[in-house]
């Protein structure tokens, strides 16, 4: 689970709350899960997807309290 912690730090920095983890859990997840679930389609071709969906599991965050 070290590798996990480092990579989420690196992406959210070093103190990100619970909401910021799970979306980079979901984010990072489906970027090797994606293997598994089209094991079908070429990695040159589902690659790409992929990574252009990572940003989209991160999102904006949640709305600001108001």
């Amino acid at each position: 689970m070290g590798h996990w912690r480092r990579l989420v730090a690196l992406l959210l920095g070093p103190d990100p709350d619970l909401a910021a983890r799970a979306r980079a859990v979901v984010a990072i997840g489906g970027l090797s899960d994606r293997t598994v679930e089209f094991a079908d389609v070429p990695a040159a071709t589902l690659g790409p997807l992929a990574v252009a969906a990572a940003p989209a599991a991160l999102g904006p965050g949640p709305p600001a309290a108001g």
